[in-house]
């Protein structure tokens, strides 16, 4: 059993509901899952530089209907560490050995940034396995290149900080400032970040495994992925008929509005909702909003899962 370099995952506190931990192996791979609830599954898959503990509000609410299920990505919180396994595709791969490992043939799916990209290439590659994916903050995988995505790559400043050899791992390992900065980032939290919920996060990467995995997984994406996806259309030979809904914070500072085009021809039933003065970690600042505007998608429920916050800016197709 790997762990990082902060305490067992137990120690992390849900309200309101019973949580268990254990870890599966899913060829290659040690992963790390939080479980609660009882009933169809859904699967809650975080991006960076999170770990499960990012839906500590989203699982007790939604372990009234379901069987909740959130892993720690290879690489992050106390999942394995691997040398390899970073580009988006194998993600993807991953999410469908772990949905097979956990005896279901398909899910729901709740996501957030790397989370809702590997979920939307699992939709893509294998239909069936995902009934539904809620997605948080996070473009489709079928962008549509203009000028517009000048400045929108400008914005990705912080993944080539990260990705440098030797110095971006070593800046994580050695300093939680810049993971504790881009938490903060923007100030769109209304009530903002505690201490405990920062160190929560930033202390994976006091390991130096956990470090160089996010240089690779940005530094792959940056250098073997994002020219074949802007400029060749990486994944216009798939079509996705998985129904998804996007929850999108327009204050994003790493993911610009422009990013989101160009789906229209390959996916059969999509939306996306823009919610102003929300920023990139929106199931943080908005909590009950994304549990509402999720529970609504997946089973036509509404409830007061907590406060709307900010008045949203409509649906568009």
């Amino acid at each position: 059993m790997e762990k990082n370099a902060s305490s067992h995952p137990s120690a992390l506190p849900v309200e309101g509901v019973e949580v268990t931990h254990r870890w599966l192996d899913i060829g290659g791979c040690r992963i790390h899952v939080a479980e609660a609830g009882a009933g169809e599954p859904l699967l809650m898959y975080h991006g960076w530089p999170q770990h499960w503990w990012m839906w500590r509000r989203q699982i007790p609410f939604f372990a009234r209907y379901f069987r909740v299920i959130a892993p720690d990505m290879r690489g992050f919180g106390w999942s394995e560490a691997t040398e390899k396994g970073y580009l988006k595709d194998e993600l993807a791969d991953d999410l469908a050995r772990l949905i097979h490992a956990l005896g279901y043939q398909e899910v729901r799916l709740l996501s957030h940034d790397w989370g809702g990209w590997a979920g939307y290439i699992a939709s893509a590659k294998y239909p069936g396995l995902i009934s539904q994916h809620f997605a948080t903050n996070i473009p489709p995988i079928w962008p549509k290149l203009s000028l517009k995505m000048i400045p929108a790559t400008l914005r990705f400043g912080y993944m080539v900080r990260i990705s440098i050899p030797y110095f971006g791992p070593r800046m994580l390992q050695k300093s939680e400032r810049f993971v504790h900065h881009l938490l903060t980032r923007g100030n769109t939290h209304p009530s903002g970040w505690s201490q405990f919920e920062k160190e929560a996060f930033s202390a994976q990467f006091r390991d130096e495994k956990r470090a160089r995995a996010s240089a690779r997984l940005y530094g792959w994406f940056l250098l073997r992925e994002f020219i074949p996806l802007g400029l060749f259309g990486k994944y216009h030979k798939y079509r996705c008929a998985t129904p998804t809904r996007l929850l999108f914070g327009e204050k994003d500072f790493a993911i610009a509005l422009s990013w989101v085009r160009g789906y229209e021809k390959y996916m059969d039933d999509f939306q996306v909702e823009f919610v102003p003065n929300a920023g990139h970690f929106i199931v943080d600042e908005q909590p009950g909003l994304v549990n509402d505007r999720a529970l609504k998608f997946f089973t036509g429920k509404m409830e007061d899962g907590g406060k709307k916050i900010e008045k949203t800016s409509g649906i568009t197709n």
